[in-house]
Order: C-alpha cells, then sequence, then structure tokens
C-alpha cells in the first residue's frame, strides 16, 4: 500500500486525509477500499444496470393505452356522480362544484371592470376596458404585488385592509388618469362645471378571484372552507370573502361593487371564452393543478340555479372540478410516488396532482435519481469536500460505521429533499448541448455532484423527462375525458374546441406543452387524425384576473 501510484487520485487524497486524523483502527483502509470501489467508469455490467432501470421506471411511469383507458373510465365514473350528488370533501374524489355562473362569457360584454386576485402569497389588481367590438380588450393594465408574510399569517382584518389599500391605490390612479384625458377644469362651461360638480360616479365594478377552497352560495357570496398554500388568517375561515373584502373597501373610503367571487381555474375558462367562444375547458397547470369545464346545467342534478338565472342564459354554466382530487388505483405509480405523498402535507389526498403540478415534478424525479443511485454504486459521486466532512464526522466511529458511511456516496443535495426544483427539472429535459454540459453544471450546482458523467447527465434527464410525460399524458387523459362526456368527438361534425390553460409549467417549460399535444394525438388513436387539428390550446395568461373582470362585467350587464 505504499506504492499511492495505484490509486486514483481521489483515493490517494482520501488516504491521506484519513493519515491526517487520529488513529482508527482499520477504518482508513476501509474508506480507502471503499471509495475505490465507486470511482472507476462504469463498466458494460453497470450500463446494462442503468438500461434496466430506466425501462423499468418507463414501464411504471407511462400508462400503457389499455390502462389508461381504465383510468378515464373511473374518471368519467367520478365526474357523473359529482354531479348528481353533494361529494364528502376528503380529498380523494373530485369535487364537481357549482360556480353560479349561469351568464358564459361570449365576449358581447363591455365596459370598464377591476379585478382583485389572490392566490398565492402574490396578488395582482388589474383594470380592464372591454370595447363594444365582440371580444375586444381596449385598454388592461395589471400590478403585482408581494403579501408580507406578517399579513398573510396575521389577523384577517389586516389582509383584507392591506389589498382594499393597494385596490383604492390602483383605482384611484386610474380614474385621475381618466379625469385628466377630459376637458380641463378651466376650460369647461359654467353648465359643464354644474353638471361635473353634480355627477356622482358610479361604484368600481369589481371581480374578486379568490383561489382557496370556497364554498359558493352565490355568484358573488361563499364560505371559506380552509386556508392552505401558508395562508393562516384567524377569522376569515367559515366566513365570506366577498364581504370581508367590501367592509375593508367601505373602511379604506373606496367602496365598490364585488359582483363575482371565483376560482384561478374559473377565471382562466371565462377571461378565454371573452376572446374565443368555442373555448369548453379552463386548466391550471403551475404549482397545482384543477380545471373548470362548460357543463349543461341538465347534466347538475344536484343544483338548481338561483330562480330566473337559468332562462336568462343558455342552460349552461361553469363546473368547479377539483380535479387535483381525483384518484385510481390504476393510475400510474411507482414506490417514489408513494414517498412523496408520505412527505407531503396532506398525506392520501390529492394524488392526482401529486403526478401533475410542478410543486411535485421535481421532487418524484429526485426521488427516483436517488434510487438509481442506490442500484448503481457511483453514477453519482458526491464532491471530494464532502467526503472530507463525511471521513470527519465519522472519526470516532467503527470501522464498520466508516465503510458503511464511505459507501454512501450519493452527493448530499441530491440526497435532500425539494433540492431538484420543477424549473430545473424542465432546464434539463430542454437541454440539447454538447454532452450535455448544461445539465452536468446543474447537476454541480444544485444537486452537489462531483464532476458528472455524460451518462449521470444522460440518465438524469431520462428521468425527468419521463416523470414531465407522465404529468402531460394524464392532463391529456383528463381533458379528453371532459371532452368525451360532453359528447364532443360524437358529434356531427365536431366541432372546434379551444382549451384554455395558466400555470408555470404550461407557461414556461416549453417541452411540456409538445408533449401535451403529442400525448392528447396518440391518445385520438384511429380519429387523430380527424380530431386533432380541431384542439386548440392557448396560453391564457393572466387569464384568472382578466375572467374574474369579465365575469363582473357579465353579471352587471346581464349579457
Amino acid at each position: 500500500l505504499t506504492d499511492h501510484t495505484t490509486f486514483s487520485p481521489v483515493v490517494r487524497l482520501t488516504m491521506r486525509l484519513a493519515l491526517a486524523l487520529p488513529v482508527i483502527g482499520t477504518g482508513a483502509l476501509a474508506v480507502a477500499l471503499a471509495l475505490r470501489k465507486c470511482e472507476p467508469p462504469l463498466v458494460n455490467e453497470d450500463d446494462k444496470k442503468i438500461n434496466d432501470l430506466l425501462k423499468r421506471y418507463k414501464s411504471r411511469l407511462l400508462a400503457s393505452p389499455e390502462r389508461l383507458a381504465e383510468v378515464e373510465a373511473e374518471f368519467l365514473t367520478q365526474m357523473r356522480e359529482g354531479l348528481s350528488k353533494r361529494v364528502v370533501v376528503d380529498g380523494k374524489r373530485m369535487m364537481m362544484l357549482p360556480t353560479f355562473v349561469t351568464r358564459l362569457p361570449d365576449g358581447t360584454e363591455t365596459g370598464e371592470c377591476y379585478a382583485l386576485d389572490l392566490g398565492g402569497t402574490n396578488f395582482r389588481v388589474m383594470h380592464v376596458r372591454l370595447g363594444p367590438r365582440k371580444g375586444q380588450v381596449t385598454a388592461c393594465d395589471v400590478e403585482e404585488v408581494t403579501l408580507p408574510k406578517e399579513i398573510y399569517t396575521g389577523p384577517g382584518d389586516k389582509l383584507f385592509d392591506y389589498l382594499a389599500t393597494t385596490l383604492k391605490s390602483f383605482i384611484d390612479r386610474h380614474r385621475a388618469a381618466a379625469a385628466a384625458a377630459l376637458v380641463p377644469p378651466s376650460e369647461r362651461s359654467p353648465s359643464q362645471q354644474m353638471q361635473s360638480s353634480q355627477d356622482q360616479p358610479p361604484l368600481p365594478v369589481l371581480g374578486f378571484c379568490f383561489s382557496f377552497a370556497v364554498e359558493q352560495d352565490g355568484l358573488a357570496s361563499g364560505k371559506l372552507l380552509a386556508w392552505t398554500k401558508g395562508f393562516s388568517c384567524p377569522g376569515v375561515v367559515s366566513n365570506d370573502p366577498c364581504a370581508l373584502l367590501s367592509a375593508a373597501l367601505e373602511r379604506v373610503g373606496r367602496p365598490c361593487r364585488v359582483a363575482a367571487l371565483l376560482n384561478d381555474t374559473v377565471g382562466v375558462l371565462a377571461a378565454q371564452r371573452y376572446l374565443d367562444s368555442d373555448t369548453e375547458i379552463g386548466v391550471i397547470i403551475g404549482t397545482g393543478t384543477n380545471a373548470c369545464y362548460v357543463e349543461r346545467l341538465a347534466a347538475l342534478s344536484k343544483w338548481e340555479p338561483p330562480a330566473g338565472d337559468e332562462a336568462s342564459g343558455d342552460g349552461r354554466t361553469a363546473i368547479n372540478m377539483e380535479w387535483g382530487a381525483f384518484f385510481s388505483p390504476h393510475l400510474p405509480r411507482c414506490m417514489e410516488d408513494l414517498q412523496v405523498d408520505a412527505a407531503s402535507p396532506h398525506p392520501g389526498k390529492y394524488l392526482f396532482e401529486k403526478l401533475l403540478s410542478g410543486m411535485f415534478l421535481g421532487e418524484a424525479a429526485r426521488r427516483i435519481l436517488v434510487s438509481i443511485a442506490t442500484e448503481v454504486e457511483g453514477l453519482f459521486q458526491a464532491r471530494p469536500k464532502d467526503v472530507h466532512a463525511l471521513l470527519a464526522d465519522a472519526r470516532d466511529a467503527s470501522s464498520g460505521n466508516m465503510l458503511e458511511a464511505a459507501a454512501a456516496t450519493i452527493p448530499k443535495p441530491l440526497a435532500t429533499p425539494g433540492s431538484l426544483s420543477s424549473a430545473t427539472l424542465s432546464a434539463i429535459v430542454h437541454d440539447c448541448s454538447w454532452g450535455l454540459r448544461k445539465t452536468r453544471r446543474l447537476l454541480v450546482s444544485e444537486l452537489g455532484m462531483h464532476q458528472p458523467s455524460t451518462r449521470a447527465a444522460a440518465v438524469v434527464k431520462e428521468i425527468c423527462t419521463l416523470v414531465a410525460k407522465r404529468s402531460a399524458q394524464l392532463t391529456a387523459m383528463a381533458v379528453l375525458a371532459i371532452l368525451r362526456h360532453n359528447g364532443w368527438a360524437d358529434a356531427s361534425p365536431p366541432r372546434p374546441v379551444t382549451i384554455a390553460i395558466d400555470g408555470g409549467v404550461y407557461e414556461r417549460f416549453t417541452a411540456y406543452r409538445t408533449m401535451l399535444s403529442k400525448a392528447v394525438s396518440e391518445q385520438l388513436g384511429e380519429r387523430s387524425a380527424e380530431l386533432f387539428p380541431l384542439i386548440k390550446f392557448v396560453l391564457s395568461h393572466d387569464g384568472s384576473a382578466l375572467g374574474a373582470a369579465v365575469l363582473a362585467a357579465a353579471a352587471v350587464t346581464g349579457h
């Protein structure tokens, strides 16, 4: 063992570090031998093991056509059950909630509206002017504001005061700008000045997009069932968000007519439907996921619209599906998905969301990579400084413990929950650089790997791609299930249909859009050439806020 030239540089460094520590018996030799085992390049046997693992995960993550058909059948069953009876709120089945929207936008809505969009720790205020031509937006201004933690975890009245104060400043600014565009006071005739002083401007019309669990009892009223997304303001649960907002607006001296209460999915559907009357489905694929679609009132047997509303509409309404709670035992899941679920805030609930949404894509891929690392020793190397820390921590340990610790060559960041974000996963899937050098840099900076090989980067990219493809495949299944439920494919002839989608995964993960389109085409089967060209996916950026304004306009104008 005195001829160090027979060992690799990493092992020689490890032996020198071990000799520098207090005498620990045969532990240093155990560390050196353990690290030497995993340092040489992967041999053909390891390549075969990697290929077998990738095939195994592909078969588990991507469902066969037969399995997808079974999942879709259960999806349709839950839809029909949810439309016919009240569903227990248990996070294990779709809710199919009435939205009280019986006047669906058709592009003829006009007027000036404001919107408040609260869906997380960032909220948006918007001013919209809907023009005289169909689907015309003549002005649109959006301001995004970050809520301080002490506001979204403090008393409920402080939260709504903060929202009202921001909205007041926004409305005042727009009204001042509009007034400045009119004839200056010094140039007005006495009669104009008298008329101006007597005129009382109408209350601003406001749509409130409040993306939390709300049980609605009217288009502009409901009660909060529970806070999520880190909010914990007391005094709001079981109360009406619209009433709380209206009271806060009165306190700050800017009363408004809050004409519509909705969640972000309903907003996306309403916004795109105003622009495109072929829009039938709104989908969110971001941190979370959900969908809303247009349904016949006759099919919603568990709910009756308020008196007079049915006659004023076209016999259809919007249904908030809460599809993140869907579950079927036939869903394509692997052991690592069970681990993700167990470590989540709501184990055993919202299992469909945990396979689709951005909050969980990166974590599912990370756990699979950890499993592969334990199967293929040395595929993902730890950094030398981490090895040094490992030796220092094990200084007083027995030789057996040191051997076990040294053999655990998985980089510490890779083994840390949450270290692989969905944004990083997206960047890896998009990487087409020579030798996957961009991915290799990310593996070093984000996951703590030491000089990752091209082969290691290729394995990571393949797993990230499979996890994203599964999400796209299941989203395609759900969208097609909705269309089949409504008889779209059986119409003679089938008409064009638009699917509006918002959320960071769909907006920023461009490869995901391609995966979704391909999955839809494949799942249409023999009729793909006929039907796929009729389906249009549209990114509805800021759709939730615009939809809130449009629904408020529809409620006020009556059309």
